[in-house]
Parts: structure tokens; C-alpha cells; sequence
């Protein structure tokens, strides 16, 4: 399982939400544009997918493919992905109303 480098501006509210990179998490800055690019994460079909996306507006975080929606609530918060990696391929993860492409998910067979 590869993770991803765990990205923040540094003004994390919640250490729990950005966990020492046990859990990738992907941080949204209030541009909507993901910080540090579009997050790479890849995974191996059987692998648990398990990612996490800050965001701080309410938005609907939908992951492609596996056709997984999230809401962040009004005012912000984190959603958590944790699903199996049942479905080999390149999908990606966007804010769905902004149309703002935030992962890059790979599941190698």
C-alpha cells in the first residue's frame, strides 16, 4: 500500500484529522484546489481504500468508479473513505459541484 504525504497549511484545528500520515489525507485550501496538486494514492485490488479529504466549505466530495459521495458539511469538515479495493483501475476523487479533480486513485490488480 502506498501513502500519500500528508498535506497541511500548518493550522490544523484537529491533529486527529492529520495523523502522522497514518491515514493519507488530502487537504482542501478555500481556493477548493487540493493543497500541495492532485493527490496520488495507490492501492492493490484486495487493499482496504482509506483516505481522508479536509475540506473547509460544505461540498460533495465524489470518488468515480466506485461511485462513493461524501457531504462536508456547511462550514467544513473532513470525510472518510474506507471501502475495498474491489475495482482495478484509475479513478478520481473531485469536489463534485466545483468539478475540481483532488485524487488520483490507482487499484493495481
Amino acid at each position: 500500500v502506498a501513502f500519500l504525504v500528508v498535506l497541511s497549511n500548518g493550522n490544523s484545528d484537529n491533529a486527529s484529522d492529520i495523523d502522522a500520515g497514518k491515514v493519507p489525507t488530502v487537504v482542501v485550501g478555500k481556493d477548493g484546489k487540493p493543497e500541495g496538486g492532485v493527490a496520488d494514492l495507490t492501492y492493490n485490488k484486495g487493499d482496504r481504500i482509506h483516505f481522508k479529504v479536509k475540506v473547509p466549505f460544505q461540498e460533495e466530495v465524489h470518488l468515480h468508479g466506485y461511485d462513493v459521495a461524501k457531504e462536508v458539511p456547511k462550514g467544513g469538515g473532513t470525510v472518510t473513505y474506507d471501502l475495498p479495493a474491489s475495482i482495478e483501475g484509475v479513478f478520481e476523487a473531485e469536489l463534485e459541484d466545483r468539478k475540481e479533480q483532488i485524487v488520483e486513485l490507482t487499484v493495481n490488480p
